[in-house]
């Protein structure tokens, strides 16, 4: 049976060279200032191939569909925002500290031209059920690794194991509250509603904090 778009990107990923990999990682980077600048409608495999600076066989050898190019880039694009929470993360050496500062490091990666990215791919996902069959197995390992990381924090800073579940939830609601707010702000940062409701959220994590860590 002939592979669909969606079957393609879900399929073994091939070994690369070291050559093959810097290409990889060009073409992904091209594609992440694309989705900034162009959005989804305007991140084709032209303008990537622009962007890049690559031939069309360059880039198809890499990523035979579209489908496939954007699946790869919002799944390196998380993986940025989260490379970049645990270097914030890691700066702090108290564990309680880090537990705490997970709303304003959640928000400072959502503000990265990879969470830019990773939303114009969710939004168009939408409508656009073969990039959807795509994204699911990105979105399900990424969720997998932010829980276990969640978790972590929690623990390292002394929540009770029966408290961890609640931790994980919160952690969700987070990244949906702040990407949400990102995209109201695109348009206009000085919305005032918009900003006072980012304080609110900042202040409902402050309150879950001070809860989850009362027992310790």
């Amino acid at each position: 049976m002939p592979k669909t778009p969606a079957a393609e990107t879900l399929s073994a990923p091939r070994r690369r060279n070291k050559r093959g990999e810097a290409a990889r990682r060009q073409i992904i980077e091209a594609a992440i200032r694309c989705l900034n600048a162009h959005g989804y409608a305007g991140t084709s495999i032209e303008a990537v191939m622009a962007e890049a600076g690559v031939s069309r066989g360059s880039l198809l050898n890499q990523f035979p569909t579209r489908i496939a190019l954007m699946a790869a880039t919002s799944e390196a694009a998380m993986q940025a925002m989260i490379a970049d929470t645990h270097a914030r993360m890691d700066a702090m050496p108290d564990a309680v500290r880090r537990y705490r500062a997970m709303c304003d490091v959640t928000w400072a990666a959502q503000n990265m031209t990879e969470g830019t990215a990773v939303t114009e791919v969710l939004l168009a996902a939408r409508r656009d059920e073969a990039l959807a069959l795509a994204f699911r197995p990105v979105a399900r390992r990424i969720e997998a690794e932010i829980d276990q990381y969640t978790g972590e924090l929690a623990r390292a800073a002394g929540v009770k194991e029966r408290d961890i579940d609640v931790c994980l939830l919160h952690g969700r609601l987070l990244i949906l509250s702040l990407r949400g707010i990102t995209l109201e702000l695109s348009f206009d940062s000085r919305r005032k509603m918009i900003n006072r409701a980012l304080d609110q959220i900042r202040a409902q994590h402050a309150a879950h904090c001070d809860r989850v860590l009362a027992g310790r």
